[in-house]
């Protein structure tokens, strides 16, 4: 008499029915690594999986590959972008099932997603009237270009915390709009999706007026300087002082510098 062995489980989602001859052999292999090496019921990985899967493939056009599409910043760009209508704790749940699949399927992220600390103390942020005065600077341009470069270079600086090299990569269309806020998608260094302060969000959308999907959201021009303190720290790698402190910084990023200090940058594990 032989052992009986359980059928493999059969999933057919609806929603990536057109797409499963291509995508459905990749998922089904990663769900069945996953669920061997953890215990888990395949039946319990597939939705997060397919969703997610689907995204990375549609519409960032991932390749279908383990170590491109099963990354921490990939699932914090799809839990923060696709999946804006689900429930706080649906959206958990799936964050914790992804992250579960890339503990096993690409254990080499999980390295690069820890930042080494500093060796050196960040730079104290701007006071609120230093603030003031980097408004004053960037108003008083002489011509609208540069005032508009200015606005636009305080606004992802002051209100989302990027580093020179992030904001001088930010075109329009990497601005989400959708929530009612404004969220900015980082593609450079380090992807992740990062709210915008809400007091930034109005100079923002004043100069975004002018400029369409494609264009540069900053386009520095050399004789345009910001005041003597700022004159350095603008296009230093890690420009703590763009970002005003706040009580606590979410779990994961207490390493990072203007990053870190933003109050919703999705750069580690929530809660």
């Amino acid at each position: 008499m032989t052992d009986y062995q359980k059928p493999p489980y059969d999933y057919r989602p609806i929603n990536a029915l057109p797409y499963w001859d291509v995508i459905g052999e990749f998922i089904t292999s990663a769900v069945t690594d996953t669920a061997a090496a953890t215990g888990r019921e395949e039946r319990s990985l597939y939705p997060a999986a397919v969703g997610f899967v689907l995204w990375c493939w549609q519409s960032r056009g991932t390749p279908l590959e383990r170590k491109r599409i099963f990354r921490r910043a990939t699932v914090e760009e799809f839990i923060h972008l696709a999946m804006t209508r689900y429930t706080k704790g649906s959206r958990a749940t799936h964050r914790a099932t992804l992250w579960l699949m890339i503990e096993n399927l690409n254990p080499a992220d999980l390295n690069r997603s820890h930042r080494p600390i500093s060796r050196s103390a960040p730079t104290k942020p701007y006071s609120a009237p230093e603030v003031a005065a980097l408004n004053s600077w960037a108003t008083s341009q002489g011509t609208e270009h540069r005032r508009r470069d200015a606005i636009a270079l305080l606004a992802l600086g002051l209100g989302a915390g990027l580093a020179s090299r992030e904001l001088l990569g930010v075109r329009v269309q990497d601005l989400d709009i959708r929530t009612g806020g404004i969220q900015v998608i980082v593609w450079e260094s380090r992807p992740r999706v990062v709210p915008l302060r809400p007091d930034w969000e109005r100079p923002l959308r004043r100069i975004l007026e002018d400029l369409q999907p494609n264009d540069w959201l900053f386009r520095p021009v050399d004789s345009a300087r910001p005041p003597a303190r700022s004159r350095t720290s603008y296009f230093e790698p890690a420009p703590t002082w763009m970002c005003a402190p706040v009580a606590c910084a979410p779990h994961g990023c207490s390493t990072t510098f203007a990053a870190a200090r933003h109050p919703r940058n999705y750069c580690g594990s929530q809660g």
